[in-house]
């Protein structure tokens, strides 16, 4: 190799390390800041490119300027009323911490609760990575279905052995699906089943298929709904695939929906146990003596009078279920039973109906004291949470407070003016008559108020920049999503 050849190649590797380096630094670069804090050139990417993006840098790398400026702004903005919110105790307002209440106990139980006491003891994190890594590609099976129940244990695996001896034998798969399977919906397509990932099948299914190559047939086995063959009769690459936190969003209920059966049990046993643990009383004779009385009112009632109007006073009082200082009583059975029409009404058989009623009326007054119980309503990652699910009523709050309340409204002169200036165009009637000031006026002053508003408005939250001495690097702006080198790549 020549001087000159090596000594282009060393200025090459030289230009690229101190490219790379550049491009390493500038993540820790302050892209905006105020007197809440600094915001990294890699803190804003991240924020957009999940947010705006979904994780597609492809889709961020194509955004504007402009989106990005505003996507830059409206994160200061946030961090601005949060702060004002906790200033002017916008959190001591009763409908506020009512609402704040609600949803930290609904991120503590569906987070904590549901995925501590059920859902982790159904499927686990290396199921979702499994899921994960089944989801890179996509299958296209076929299968034909011999319902056990159908046919009976033994008559069922004489006959799906029997068609699969005929598939071996040269017949086409297909053509059995159509006539064998009893899938009837997809047997008149020839038992074709659409594109699937695995794992969003029966356990039994996902551990066959995923062990098969394109036109591969397989044994017969057993899952809970019968005797299965399956033909693979294409798979691809799955080009939609996103990275794993955002595609573990979407696998979760998928899983959930699959074990739903193991979910709903584990779900009335951890009802069960709650019912006993904060001793829930119902009152199995009086559940019962109502069932009788609702049934007497339902057989002995005439025309269009509705039996449940037939209960007195005295009976509608009859306790039924006691949790600490709340109770159900028959009142509050009959009017659940009232807000469905007459003729389309539950009927309730027996005690395990009202028992149900008693669960549903109970249930997340149950899983907020036991979430309260375990700590989940203490945890600082759902306590943020909550927060940031709050941000709209912080700003609705302080929007009033600062801004709409002060709007004062527009005098007679300005009404005058304006209703003078635009009454051809505005207040002309058909026949070429002005409507009356008096008649107008009402949404004239609306109108001004509006504009007023709106005004104020944006000087407001200008005014808030500047108190909280906002600072944005905008040609820093210009350079995101395409200076970072791309770690997954």
């Amino acid at each position: 190799m020549s001087a000159r050849i090596f000594g282009k190649l060393a200025l090459i590797i030289v230009v690229l390390s101190v490219l790379f380096s550049c491009k390493d630094q500038l993540k820790y670069v302050t892209i905006a800041e105020s007197s809440l804090g600094k915001i990294s050139f890699s803190e804003f990417e991240t924020s957009m490119l999940k947010e705006r993006f979904g994780n597609d840098r492809s889709k961020a790398s194509e955004s504007s300027f402009e989106d990005r400026r505003e996507y830059l702004k409206e994160i200061i903005y946030k961090d601005i009323i949060f702060d004002l919110a906790e200033k002017n105790q916008i959190d001591t307002l009763k409908e506020v911490r009512n609402e704040y209440r609600k949803k930290l106990y609904n991120i503590s139980i569906i987070q904590g609760l549901i995925h501590d006491s059920l859902r982790s003891k159904i499927y686990t994190e290396s199921d979702i990575k499994k899921a994960y890594e089944q989801k890179k590609m996509k299958y296209l099976p076929k299968h034909i279905l011999i319902d056990s129940k159908k046919h009976g244990e033994s008559k069922a695996k004489e006959k799906i052995d029997s068609v699969y001896q005929r598939l071996i034998s040269g017949e086409k798969f297909e053509d059995l699906a159509k006539s064998e399977s009893d899938d009837i919906r997809t047997g008149v397509n020839g038992g074709e089943l659409g594109w699937v990932f695995p794992y969003e099948m029966v356990k039994e299914f996902e551990d066959q298929i995923t062990d098969m190559k394109k036109g591969d047939i397989s044994a017969p086995f057993k899952s809970m709904y019968g005797y299965h063959i399956i033909m693979l009769s294409d798979l691809k690459e799955n080009n939609d695939l996103k990275d794993y936190d955002s595609e573990r969003n979407r696998i979760i209920p998928e899983l959930d929906k699959k074990y739903s059966a193991q979910f709903n049990e584990k779900y009335l046993k951890l009802i069960e146990s709650l019912l006993d643990k904060y001793e829930v009383r119902i009152d199995s004779a009086v559940a019962k003596n109502f069932i009788k009385q609702l049934n007497g009112k339902k057989k002995n009632s005439e025309g269009e009078n509705d039996y449940l109007d037939l209960f007195t006073d005295e009976e509608k009082s009859a306790v039924i279920a006691v949790f600490g200082d709340r109770i159900i009583d028959a009142a509050g059975v009959i009017t659940a039973l009232k807000t469905f029409p007459k003729d389309s009404r539950p009927e309730l058989k027996g005690y395990n109906d009202i028992k149900m009623y008693v669960i549903e009326r109970f249930r997340n007054s149950l899983f907020e004291k036991y979430s309260d119980d375990l700590g989940y309503t203490k945890r600082k990652d759902y306590i943020d949470e909550a927060k940031s699910t709050m941000y709209g009523t912080y700003k609705d709050k302080l929007v009033r407070k600062f801004v709409r309340d002060r709007v004062e409204l527009p005098a007679d002169e300005e009404i005058a003016k304006f209703y003078e200036e635009n009454k051809e165009n505005m207040f002309k009637e058909g026949d070429g008559s002005y409507k009356d000031l008096i008649k107008v006026k009402a949404s004239i002053t609306n109108s001004l108020k509006s504009k007023k508003f709106g005004q104020s408005l944006k000087d407001w939250e200008s005014g808030l920049f500047k108190d909280y001495r906002v600072i944005i690097n905008y040609p820093l702006i210009e350079k995101t999503f395409s200076n970072i080198k791309d770690d997954r790549k």
